[in-house]
């Protein structure tokens, strides 16, 4: 049996599921007649039919289609458990598995926090010990008051919402082997790779 790291990385790319598509279709479609009928004055009610337009449109080029700059196109699984996303940009970025990821034969979301926990996007530590810390007092902050302020400035900007990142996946936007491989591996490892550690999972049915 192959050790994790000598088992190549799990590469998701997915397509455009026309499944997603009609579920947002129908959703956006039957909330607009309700808005339209609402007892409200009319520039109210053009506001919340241009806000359903925009969210149509977020949704079709992001969940849908990954089209957006900042919405995940790929997410590598890397063998030593880490995962990598590439943006809509080109851009990749480092990123962690979430626990509220939801895993069933049908649907599958995974959630991710951009940024590698502790660690800051060029593999360095927050903390210091990565050769790239300031030796030397400068301006009254000593190098330990430094990496307290760096760590408290971090922490607080990771839970924000625009942190977070999701991929829906769907039968018919993944290789159906590579849909089971990525359930198998989620169930038996996912939970390593989540805050809190073995006590908290993916959520879903396997």
């Amino acid at each position: 049996m192959k050790s994790a790291a000598e088992r190549p990385p799990l590469i998701i790319r997915p397509g455009v599921s026309c499944r997603l598509r009609l579920v947002v279709l129908g959703l956006y479609g039957l909330t607009l007649p309700v808005v339209l009928l609402l007892p409200l004055a009319w520039p109210w009610r053009i506001l919340l039919v241009l806000a359903l337009l925009i969210g149509l449109v977020g949704s079709l080029g992001g969940a849908v289609g990954h089209r957006w700059p900042w919405v995940p196109r790929q997410a590598i699984w890397h063998p030593e458990g880490h995962w990598t996303l590439t943006l809509g940009d080109g851009r990749e970025v480092p990123a962690r598995l979430l626990a509220t990821t939801y895993v069933t034969p049908a649907l599958v979301v995974l959630n991710f926090r951009l940024g590698s926990g502790s660690r800051s996007e060029n593999g360095t530590g927050l903390g210091g010990g990565g050769g790239s810390e300031i030796g030397t007092v400068k301006d009254g902050v000593s190098p330990g008051g430094l990496a307290s302020w760096r760590r408290a400035v971090a922490r607080p900007a990771a839970l924000l919402p625009w942190t977070i990142r999701s991929l829906v996946l769907l039968p018919d936007n993944l290789d159906p082997d590579l849909h089971r491989r990525l359930r198998v591996r989620l169930r038996l490892e996912g939970r390593r790779d989540v805050p809190g550690g073995e006590g908290e999972g993916v959520g879903g049915r396997q």
